[in-house]
């Protein structure tokens, strides 16, 4: 077996990279970390991993099909990535798909007004109790009971704070409500 020495120069002497020491030469390497996204809400998180892929909005929203508009309005928060979605884009990016929903995308993705309608009749309130309960309008809840309006965000978050006061063991994404 044969083994090659090299003898350095000093050519590297003049550069940041390395520098001898003690007769060694120590090189300097350079990692760049990335910083992961602060929160951990999906939008965060497919704008990282988007960008950790290297890819552009477009090129992201061309392999699944999607306007590109409509993955810059996901990466802003202003839209919930539906569930289906999710999935596709953690295929596409190479990632877990729970890191792009959370239990409002959960939540939408179930037929949510029957588990508001199933939850309100295992509580034994009426629409407008528990509308009232929850600090929102009346007719708007019935909106939402019959599917005639999705419920944004905040409400959502609402509806689980006042759920959480009302029954702490209730949940709106139990089992028993989304059959």
């Amino acid at each position: 077996m044969q083994i090659s020495y090299s003898i350095c120069n000093g050519i590297f002497n003049h550069t940041s990279l390395c520098e001898f020491h003690q007769g060694k030469l120590l090189l300097h390497l350079t990692i760049p970390f990335e910083e992961k996204p602060r929160s951990n809400l999906p939008c965060d998180n497919l704008r990282y991993y988007r960008q950790r892929k290297q890819m552009t909005t477009r090129q992201l929203a061309e392999k699944l099909d999607i306007v590109p508009a409509t993955v810059v309005m996901y990466e802003n928060g202003k839209h919930p990535i539906p569930y289906d979605v999710a999935i596709r884009l953690a295929e596409t990016l190479g990632i877990e798909p729970a890191l792009l929903y959370d239990d409002f995308s959960s939540f939408l993705a179930v037929p949510y007004t029957k588990a508001l309608k199933r939850l309100r009749t295992a509580l034994g309130l009426s629409q407008k109790v528990f509308a009232q309960q929850m600090g929102i309008i009346p007719s708007y809840y019935y909106k939402l009971e019959e599917g005639n309006r999705r419920p944004s965000r905040k409400l959502y978050q609402q509806i689980c704070s006042t759920l959480n006061e009302i029954n702490p063991q209730t949940s709106l994404l139990s089992e028993n409500l989304l059959k």
